[in-house]
């Protein structure tokens, strides 16, 4: 009948009653919602499991064994014979108490082996893993080399970083697993059978990643999610607002309890969506930096004289340094830089490096200037542990970004690139959607309070589920 009366009589409505005529839109896009937060209010328990049960090694520290100097051949000589006229990396490790020349060669992405007394080559892969899944795990149990992996994917995603690497599988019960890079000693990750499963189920009802084939779909689909659970909630608030009291038990305890976790639902979606937004327009870094070194240069071999006194060298690996070969020396006393015949180079040897590596990257993103470089030795709020690689060098730009690069001095790969759209999304992601702020709790408080927050989310939509079960249809003339 008031809709029949000329709007000038018509009676007007107040803001609760406005707000109020939107319940029948809340309640739809409520059951557009309750999709994405039972998916991922379960993957969320999920995380948080796997997270607990997550296989951990006995150290996170490379092996650190003295190396064997004495009674080496050049490598020139070494892989003069073989044939090889250039390589990308080398490096003398001790393997099984033998020195040997590690080499990856210019388009291979596996290395090769040759005994550097002997010369001759042989295939250790295989037992280069093993041994380097030895020391992770602390432990002399049966292990088997499983192959080499290139490219991310399946329980080795791209939040492991480090390519390439090998697999080694255990004996164990549960079926353990270790990834590990053969060209700088270093863990990958563990992976575990239940691991495995929780990250496959993780990956499933998290992020919809059984779409993948269908092109957009997933992130058009997870996007409308999102929106529908911020949209609900917001309409949620508004009403609970209008609304004076709910008329049943049941509705005033989805009431009160959307109100209470309205922001972590809003924090949680808001953040997941940006953060999948972000990825989708996030440019591609550059192509790692290949130095290609020629073999006939590296015409002196290793010895005791290379060592600073008392300080046994543990690790030794070529780099290019001024267009030509250099050595990068460490030891227990820190890292030294050697011309090609083992003689020391000036104290700035590491910052001519850092310069000329970080410039290689930013000729290739545009980035004005030559900031002089710093050396980063421990994570913190913009370079965090999630990048895997220390040391770094860092430089910072002066370009409307404000860009940061992070530099490996290993390979020389780039090990991160932020600017302020990058930290800005970053903070958002580790703040509202993974909880760092949690962490004032202690790490067991922090995953036991993300782990309530998940569960109060799937309460939340299976109470507004019944909710609408229970809504009174309309009645039907007879």
């Amino acid at each position: 009948m008031t809709a029949a009366l000329p709007a000038a009589v018509r009676p007007r409505l107040s803001w609760r009653q406005r707000l109020l005529r939107l319940l029948p839109w809340h309640r739809r896009l409520a059951l557009l919602a309750c999709i994405g937060l039972l998916s991922w209010g379960a993957s969320g328990l999920l995380h948080v499991l796997a997270h607990v049960l997550q296989p951990r090694p006995a150290t996170l520290a490379p092996p650190s064994a003295a190396l064997a100097l004495d009674g080496l051949r050049a490598p020139a000589t070494v892989l003069g014979a073989a044939g090889i006229e250039a390589v990308q990396a080398l490096r003398l490790l001790q393997l099984e108490g033998q020195p040997y020349y590690q080499a990856r060669l210019p388009g291979q992405a596996q290395p090769r082996y040759w005994h550097a007394r002997s010369g001759v080559e042989s295939e250790l892969a295989g037992r280069h893993a093993e041994a380097l899944a030895h020391h992770y795990l602390g432990s002399v149990e049966p292990l088997a080399y499983a192959g080499s992996l290139e490219r991310f994917g399946g329980e080795y995603g791209p939040m492991n970083r480090l390519l390439p690497v090998a697999r080694v599988d255990s004996q164990r019960d549960d079926g353990l697993r270790l990834y590990v890079d053969l060209l700088h000693d270093r863990l990958g990750g563990l992976v575990d059978a239940r691991k495995a499963r929780l990250g496959e189920l993780f990956r499933a009802l998290h992020g919809f990643h059984w779409l993948d084939a269908g092109g957009p779909l997933r992130l058009l689909l997870v996007l409308l999610l999102a929106g529908a659970a911020i949209a609900a909630t917001l309409l949620g608030l508004g009403l609970f607002v209008a609304r004076r009291r709910a008329r049943t038990a049941l509705r005033r305890l989805h009431a009160w309890s959307g109100l209470v976790l309205a922001l972590a639902t809003l924090s949680f979606a808001g953040s997941g969506a940006w953060h999948l937004l972000h990825k989708q327009r996030a440019a591609l870094l550059p192509a790692p930096y290949a130095a290609r070194l020629a073999v006939a240069a590296l015409d002196q071999a290793p010895t005791a004289d290379w060592q600073a006194a008392g300080a046994p060298l543990q690790r030794l690996g070529l780099i290019e340094l001024d267009g030509a070969p250099a050595w990068r020396a460490q030891d227990a006393q820190g890292v030294r830089y050697l011309d090609r015949a083992g003689r020391p180079l000036p104290d700035d040897s590491w910052r001519r490096y850092a310069e000329q590596r970080l410039a290689h990257y930013a000729r290739r993103l545009g980035l004005p200037g030559a900031p002089g470089p710093s050396l980063q030795d421990a994570f913190d709020g913009e370079y965090g542990s999630m990048a895997k690689r220390l040391p770094v060098f860092k430089a910072a730009y002066a370009d409307p970004a404000r860009t940061s690069l992070y530099v490996d001095p290993l390979d020389g790969a780039l090990a991160g690139r932020l600017d302020d759209a990058e930290r800005a999304e970053g903070w958002s992601f580790a703040q509202l959607h993974t909880g760092k702020f949690l962490g004032v709790f202690g790490h067991a408080g922090q995953q036991g309070l993300l782990g309530l927050l998940a569960l109060s989310q799937v309460l939340l939509a299976l109470v507004g589920l019944a909710l609408l079960r229970r809504r009174p249809r309309p009645r039907t003339a007879d």
